[in-house]
Order: structure tokens, then C-alpha cells, then sequence
């Protein structure tokens, strides 16, 4: 399907999308340096109703291109299935895995840089149902496929690798959701995105964890967009990191048009549709 395809037939709705990514280098909160198509990424958005019930599978992949970024070698991709009657989720599955980095300033930041490229990840797989919560981690060294380019394979490798029993390096974790109702990260998102409500707040699960996601939307009449901004807290409220986004205010299934946030304090990534 063409990047910013939409098909609806008796199988649903599908939506998927292309994005360009540029970095932008900050000392203090000021721009520094910007650099432009240093990584891509997409999104895919598939939705339809079963016995009823409605089924929404959400994908985003997102990686450097190292031969535009300094050599840095960096990607991830995350998948989930909602299953939800109503506003009710009544079972969520995801899985994902992201280049393992730990800098935590510039100096560290030019470390990683002149290190090249990394076969290290941590990837996660689980489950929300029936009031529990499953998951699995699984940090994962000198992977053989690890860049982006790469991504199709490296996926099946891990996908084989959680679903190895026998490690005895994973962390499993299982809980009971007593409190109110959580979902994964994306699926968050795009039940903010859809809420016109000024503000909302929800809690979502990340590495076994929960975090609260509170959000705050203003519509542009004039564009048509809508602008959302999301923070995302520990369950004890501390502010973890924090993102914007663009989406069509009437078209919010589509997903954003654009968004930024901050992985680090000194730097911006902005990714674009294409």
C-alpha cells in the first residue's frame, strides 16, 4: 500500500504512513545544531469489528540512517492488538524492541558516536487480561541484523528469541490490575488523540511498568490540525519525558501529520509525514 494509503472494505479500515526525521542537537534547552533526514520511520493503523467487537492493531517503526547521522546506529519498532466492547479493553498483546543506549549527556552522546553501530536491544512482550498484566523482557546482545535496514529480519530474530522458553536470562512478570483500567503506550496515544476533551489522563503499561499519560489538545479552526500535548509520569507521578504531535482534527485514526519529543536532555527528534 502507498504511504498515506487508506483502504475501508468489509475487512476494515487500514491506514499506514511514511516519516522523515530530523535532529536537532540542544546545550541547555537552545538548538545547537540541526541535522535533517537523519532516520525514518512509519506508521500502520488497521482496524475492524469482530462478533461485535472492535479489533485495532497499531505498528510504529522508527530508525537512524547512520550514513546521515554521524554513524550513529539507533531504531525500534512496537506492535500492539487491542480488542475492546466499547470503551472497554478486554484484551490487549504487544510487543516491541529498541536499540539498547544509555547516554546521558553530549560527552557520552559523542562516545556512542565514535563506537558506530549497536547489536544491543531490549525488547518486551505481554499481555493485558482478564485484570492481569504479563510480561516478559529480554535484553539481547550482538544481535547479527541491527540496523534499520535490517529490520524485517532482525524482527523475526527476536520474535523467536521471547518465545524461547528455555532462557534463562528473561524476566517475567505477571500482576493484577486492581485499580483503573491500562493499555500499551500506543494505544494511549491514539485514545487521546480521538478524546475531544481538553484534557485527559490515562495509565499505560511500559516494561512491565505502569506510567500515567496526561495530555492537553488546542484545535487550529483555521488548518484544520489539532496540536496534543502529552507528558508522560512514573505511576508516582514523576515527569518522565514529554512529546507533541499534529494530526488532523476530523481524521484522528490517521495518526500525527508530525511529532517531536526529547529521548535526552540534549536532544530533539522531530519526524515528519512523507
Amino acid at each position: 500500500m502507498p504511504a498515506g494509503a487508506s483502504t475501508l472494505g468489509p475487512e476494515g479500515r487500514e491506514f499506514q504512513c511514511q516519516f522523515r526525521a530530523k535532529a536537532t542537537v540542544l546545550m541547555l534547552g537552545v538548538p545547537l545544531l540541526n541535522r535533517d533526514n537523519v532516520g525514518s520511520g512509519y506508521l500502520r493503523v488497521a482496524e475492524r469489528e469482530e462478533a461485535g467487537k472492535r479489533r485495532l492493531q497499531l505498528e510504529f517503526g522508527a530508525g537512524s540512517l547512520p550514513e546521515r547521522a554521524a554513524g550513529l546506529n539507533r531504531l525500534g519498532i512496537f506492535e500492539e492488538t487491542i480488542v475492546a466492547s466499547g470503551d472497554a479493553i478486554e484484551s490487549a498483546r504487544y510487543f516491541g524492541f529498541m536499540t539498547a543506549s544509555n547516554e546521558k549527556d553530549l560527552n557520552e552522546a559523542r562516545t556512542a558516536l565514535k563506537n558506530g553501530g549497536s547489536g544491543n536491544f531490549t525488547a518486551i512482550r505481554g499481555q493485558i487480561e482478564q485484570g492481569q498484566l504479563r510480561n516478559k523482557l529480554l535484553r539481547i546482545r550482538d544481535m547479527a541484523a541491527s540496523n534499520w535496514a535490517q529490520r524485517d529480519q532482525l524482527t523475526a530474530q527476536i520474535r523467536a528469541q521471547l518465545a524461547d522458553e528455555t532462557r534463562q536470562d528473561a524476566q517475567a512478570s505477571t500482576a493484577a490490575l486492581k485499580d483503573s483500567p491500562c493499555s500499551p503506550f500506543l494505544y494511549a496515544v491514539n485514545c487521546a488523540m480521538r478524546n475531544k476533551a481538553a484534557t485527559c489522563a490515562s495509565r499505560f503499561v511500559h516494561n512491565g511498568q505502569m506510567h500515567q499519560l496526561q495530555t492537553s489538545r488546542k484545535n487550529d479552526a483555521k488548518t484544520g490540525h489539532t496540536e496534543l500535548n502529552g507528558r508522560i509520569l512514573s505511576e508516582a507521578g514523576k515527569e518522565l519525558s514529554a512529546f507533541r504531535l499534529w494530526f488532523e482534527t476530523e481524521k484522528p485514526e490517521r495518526g500525527p501529520l508530525k511529532f517531536d519529543f526529547r529521548p535526552r536532555s540534549f536532544l530533539r527528534l522531530t519526524f515528519e509525514r512523507v
